[in-house]
């Protein structure tokens, strides 16, 4: 019928400013967010499924799950240690941090962030740097635990998670960026 206009996608009426802010503009200027395609499946069309597939999906859930696993080897070798008294709390770390280290690339890289070009130089030197960095805090957090009259391995345990935020987001916006 003459009323009825063609079923067009809403990403024909973007205009090229307004791609990046996903806002659609229809003729006579008048303004109207874009619709969720989960609610209407009208307004669902090709420029969705590129968005889709260039979001990382799960990828947080690969995290933690490898990151748990990393961590528990990691984890059971610094307790060891610490537990045993044969190093220092910096030698201590600087083992465990070896070992996330080997582990850790190959996981994050592989399978959580899936990066390509692990084995170029750049990708290395970052994680080289960001396993440095993510020692010396481990170990500056245990020792102040101990002056704060803490175990050192409930220290260790307590900053598990705070080197997993820092780890996750440094990882995904700087050594492994696309």
């Amino acid at each position: 019928m003459w009323w009825r206009s063609p079923k067009l996608c809403w990403a024909d009426y973007l205009s090229p400013k307004a791609k990046g802010g996903r806002t659609r503009i229809l003729p006579n200027n008048y303004y109207q967010p874009p619709a969720s395609p989960t609610r209407n499946r009208r307004s669902f069309c090709k420029y969705d499924l590129e968005m889709a597939a260039n979001k990382p999906k799960g990828q947080k859930r690969r995290f933690g799950i490898a990151g748990i696993i990393n961590v528990l080897i990691t984890n059971a070798a610094l307790q060891a240690l610490l537990a045993s008294n044969l190093t220092s709390i910096a030698i201590a770390t600087l083992i465990s941090q070896s070992i996330n280290t080997i582990l850790g690339y190959t996981i994050y890289g592989k399978l959580v962030f899936r990066a390509k070009g692990l084995r170029e130089r750049e990708p290395v030197i970052r994680y080289g740097f960001l396993m440095i960095g993510m020692w010396l805090i481990n170990a500056a957090g245990i020792e102040l635990g101990s002056t704060l009259s803490l175990s050192k391995n409930v220290a260790a345990i307590l900053m598990i998670p705070c080197l997993a935020v820092l780890s996750y987001i440094t990882q995904k916006h700087w050594v492994f960026r696309k």
